[in-house]
């Protein structure tokens, strides 16, 4: 087959859950069709992730990267001009016009089989190619994490302009999801938000997984009472969770063993964050491998409130032999069941109590931890799910060329 994949950056960078997911994906099944990768770039060129890509097998096409705001506080701040513009903030950022021009002409002179969109507000360019199939491979429900950080916060702006951008998410996903001959989900819970919310029925669940042969290759050399968090800290799911933790769990946990660590393994925290930093609380920033890191700690925190999807982190966690401590929501699409793979709490108090029993009981955190990684090896290893998105492609295409009711001419997606 032939494709062309819409993407917001290249994913051989491999520095996020994202990223990783998508190389890991796609990568196989570059070398069995012919893939062109279209993403944004940044201003150092990125030399290496465009090389990496090609020795994958890709094509690789970049155009420049327009100014994207990640932290909440910008995002909002940059909401106040956009409020009557019928489209997302969180896609307007993504959006470039040199973006557009590049789709439309390698949609004319090229004969793609099929419209790869590596995340829904890459659908917003869908209309650039009309006569091609498209498939929208969903990381989130996306409306769904802004709605739940509506909820997280008690700031009056913050509620007010969060919930407007949840509704222009939501009001964009349903349309995306109208228009696509093919959708994929991370895990049997977004599939059902998709059937609740969207009224969707043909959609396939395509799981996160993790490479295990990579975390057989390291060892493990944890530090006594050393906790870990693992997420890019650019992203503001996850400085919730840390801030959150910072402020309401670990205080708590100190209180009653004074010698614990908490290391967070991640690019780029907010200053609002670093602010934390001292001899028990550590950020590593950006790190090119995270195994080393991950594999000092006895017990990994993910204290996730915001967030959708399937977290990557969990399953590193599960490969590396790893106890996890996490909320309901920071485990959600995974095969978990407290006190067997994993322990769940959701308040402050149960957490932290968690922690202490944890970081006490070293016989607990082995038989979690072994628990763990027989779930990943059983149901979570990337070579297991990559070709599921092969044979999502061809049910796409099949579904394109079925008889089918035109689109009204009033539903394309503005911008």
């Amino acid at each position: 087959m032939n494709i062309l994949v819409l993407d917001e950056w290249l994913p051989s960078v491999c520095d996020s859950g994202k990223s990783i997911r998508t190389f890991q994906l796609l990568a196989p099944l570059a070398q069995k069709h012919r893939i062109t990768y279209l993403a944004h770039i940044a201003e150092d060129g990125q030399e290496e992730e465009i090389r990496k890509m090609r020795v994958a097998g890709f094509e690789v096409i970049c155009v420049p990267r327009p100014k994207v705001y990640a932290s909440i506080p910008s995002i909002l701040l940059g909401a106040v001009p956009a409020l009557l513009n019928p489209l997302p903030i969180s896609v307007r950022r993504h959006f470039s016009k040199n973006y557009v021009e590049t789709v439309r002409r390698l949609t004319a002179e090229r004969p793609f089989d099929l419209l790869h969109v590596e995340w829904t507000h890459y659908a917003v360019y869908g209309d650039c190619a009309p006569g091609l199939p498209q498939f929208i491979c969903t990381h989130n429900v996306e409306y769904l994490s802004w709605r739940r950080f509506v909820q997280a916060t008690r700031n009056p702006l913050k509620i007010a302009l969060g919930w407007h951008e949840a509704l222009k998410l939501y009001r964009f996903e349903k349309e995306c999801y109208r228009r696509a001959t093919g959708v994929s989900v991370v895990s049997e819970q977004d599939g059902e938000l998709l059937r609740r919310e969207f009224g969707m029925e043909d959609f396939c669940v395509i799981p996160n997984g993790v490479d295990i042969a990579r975390y057989d290759s390291i060892s493990p050399q944890p530090v006594p009472g050393r906790l870990v968090y693992c997420g890019s800290m650019d992203v503001f799911v996850n400085q919730d969770a840390v801030g959150w933790f910072l402020r309401e769990i670990f205080p708590l946990v100190l209180a009653r063993k004074p010698e614990t660590t908490f290391t967070v393994i991640g690019r780029r925290p907010p200053p609002h964050l670093l602010k934390y930093q001292s001899d028990r609380v550590q950020f590593t920033g950006n790190v090119e491998d995270v195994r080393p890191a991950l594999m000092e700690g006895v017990l990994e925190v993910v204290p996730l409130r915001i967030a959708g999807g399937s977290r990557l982190k969990i399953l590193e966690a599960f490969a590396a032999r790893l106890p996890v401590l996490s909320t309901s929501i920071g485990a959600e699409g995974l095969d978990v069941e407290s006190g067997r793979n994993i322990v769940l709490a959701d308040d402050p108090q149960a957490f932290a109590d968690h922690c202490v029993e944890l970081l006490d009981n070293p016989e607990k955190r082995r038989r979690l931890a072994e628990a763990a990684r027989q779930t990943v090896d059983a149901q979570y290893d990337w070579s297991r799910i990559s070709p599921l998105v092969e044979a999502a492609w061809l049910h796409a295409i099949k579904m394109f060329r079925s008889p089918k009711t035109p689109l009204a001419p009033d539903t394309k997606i503005p911008y």
